[in-house]
């Protein structure tokens, strides 16, 4: 146990993912910061796997360790025990196949020392496509961007609660998942929801609403700090084909006590979870407006539009066709019809895009399939060194101008 709190617990949630988890373990505890703090809570099938690969790790005094119990934990029971585990001031989540830069924490020191009052803050990040699992897109834009900078309250509420600027996803950011948030709006939070933190299966979009919600002063750093993996086994992995997403849907409701979708407070919200990413957020939205007891009024024609642009971007014909059926069923239902006009998607063929690495305005593109690195960490340090180094980021907190890389947050 660390003499002081740690300025950064930085959790690592996990579930039958060992290989890219152990990855991941390495990658954060190669660090040498002193000020961090690594919570690891396994929830496998098989315990035996991680205890033996952990037990070696266990004299860092920085890593907090929770094997898998008895019974396996149910998703957001595993989340909150992660989140229980934390000792350090601020706190992030990433997945077992991410990566976030332990100097995260020496951004943070920068920060409050520039805006003391401070309560989130996001990041730009980085998108990657382990070697066994699909592709990541060519081309892939990283932000030049260095600057620090306020992100009006008033902004964030347009964005998180009335879908302002929503593309194929809501671009609020400020979520604990790839973000950070500080013990006491952590304890705020927790206070306000009967303890818990974690309540809703999509916690990255709950936090979201939560935090915002709740928060008051709120920071963003345009360099990108932590990277988004896709693993074969991960949910965003399924994304890009309907039967792999359906039936990981079919996994994930099996671990709950009742399926999301059959959650009372949807009864008059007829978009399921299977319909895709859109149709997830919009799910956890109408239920956060439920928890919290109050009515979201002027998001309706931009969720519309966001549900279009997901149909969109489908690959597949035949996905595309279903999922629009599935939408369109929804609209006719939602509201009496009154937006189901303005729902028009339109197919396109996929273009396979050149591949391209260098810098176009003010951004690097990185050609992702062609990329030497292994791992999320490695992709990181590989992007890293054409950047800015962390430590000489400046947290010049002054007057908010709208960041572009927070205007495109995907």
């Amino acid at each position: 146990m660390q003499a002081n709190k740690p300025v950064l617990s930085i959790c690592v949630p996990s579930r039958n993912r060992q290989f890219y988890f152990q990855a991941t373990i390495k990658a954060l505890t190669g660090s040498v910061r002193s000020d961090v703090e690594f919570v690891f809570v396994d929830n496998s099938d098989d315990p035996w796997i991680m205890d033996s690969f952990i037990a070696p790790y266990l004299a860092d005094p920085r890593i907090r360790y929770v094997r898998t119990g008895e019974t396996i934990r149910s998703m957001l029971d595993n989340w909150q025990t992660a989140m229980n585990e934390t000792t350090g001031r601020w706190v992030t989540f990433i997945g077992d196949d991410d990566h976030a830069d332990p100097d995260i924490a020496g951004v943070i020191l920068k920060i409050e020392a520039a805006k003391p009052d401070v309560e989130a803050i996001d990041w730009a990040k980085l998108f990657y496509s382990w070697p066994d699992g699909e592709a990541a897109a060519t081309g892939q834009g990283v932000p030049l961007g260095t600057e620090i900078h306020d992100v009006p309250h008033s902004l964030l509420k347009d964005r998180a609660f009335r879908w302002k600027d929503a593309t194929h996803v809501i671009v609020s950011g400020f979520s604990i998942y790839h973000g950070a948030v500080s013990r006491p709006l952590i304890e705020r939070i927790s206070a306000r929801y009967d303890g818990r933190f974690f309540e809703f299966p999509v916690v990255d979009y709950e936090s979201v609403f939560k935090i915002i919600m709740n928060g008051r002063n709120f920071a963003h750093c345009s360099r990108p700090l932590s990277v988004l993996g896709v693993c074969p086994l991960s949910n965003s992995a399924a994304l890009k084909d309907l039967k792999d997403q359906e039936k990981k849907q079919d996994e994930f409701d099996r671990e709950l006590d009742k399926p999301v979708d059959q959650l009372p407070c949807f009864t008059d919200f007829p978009f399921k979870s299977r319909f895709g990413v859109i149709a997830c957020i919009g799910m956890a939205h109408h239920w956060f407006a439920d928890r919290q007891g109050v009515t979201f009024s002027g998001y309706e024609e931009n969720f519309v539009r966001a549900c279009q642009a997901q149909c969109n971007g489908i690959p597949k014909r035949e996905d595309y066709d279903l999922t629009t059926a599935r939408y369109r069923a929804a609209f006719a239902k939602w509201k009496r019809g009154k937006f189901q006009k303005l729902f028009r998607p339109h197919y396109s063929e996929p273009v396979n895009t050149i591949a391209f690495s260098g810098v176009h305005k003010n951004q690097l593109y990185v050609s992702a399939d062609n990329e030497p690195s292994r791992t999320c960490a490695g992709y990181y340090d590989l992007v890293s060194a054409a950047l800015t180094p962390v430590n000489e980021l400046e947290a010049n907190i002054g007057q908010f101008t709208v960041a572009e890389d927070l205007r495109r947050r995907a």
